[in-house]
């Protein structure tokens, strides 16, 4: 049970952070090979391993063991890069607001840490390069 606890979790980590075998296994300090087979359940890692897949992927050691039908909600904790503008024409002129990565919702306010509507978390570190979307005619 640990072995199939743990290779779900290793592959819905990968999944859903885009991360192939090689860039995941970097990020762990684990050859490629070795953290294929932890994601098979092949092998059994030692305690040592444990604790480089959980700094690796910055999680606890029961985030990874203990399966959980709520992994949706732990996608959330991953920030996602804040990547447009929704511009609306306003009196004598264009404002514009953030667009959520997630939902596609138009949040009221830049640099909130998580969408009011869906409570993604939000990543703003290249908002200035933001794809502006301008108002329709």
């Amino acid at each position: 049970m640990f072995l199939d606890n743990l290779s779900t979790s290793v592959l819905k980590l990968c999944d859903t952070r885009r991360l192939s075998y090689e860039a995941a296994s970097e990020r762990c300090d684990l050859s490629s090979r070795y953290f294929g087979d932890i994601a098979r359940g092949k092998t059994a890692p030692t305690i040592l391993t444990l604790e480089k897949l959980c700094v690796g992927f910055a999680l606890t050691p029961n985030d990874l063991l203990i399966p959980s039908e709520v992994w949706s909600e732990m996608a959330f904790r991953e920030p996602m890069p804040v990547t447009h503008i929704r511009c609306f024409r306003y009196l004598s002129g264009v404002t514009g607001f953030p667009v959520c990565p997630q939902c596609g919702k138009t949040m009221e306010r830049e640099y909130q840490p998580y969408c009011d509507r869906c409570g993604q978390c939000l990543d703003w570190d290249n908002f200035f390069k933001a794809t502006i979307i301008l108002p329709q005619k």
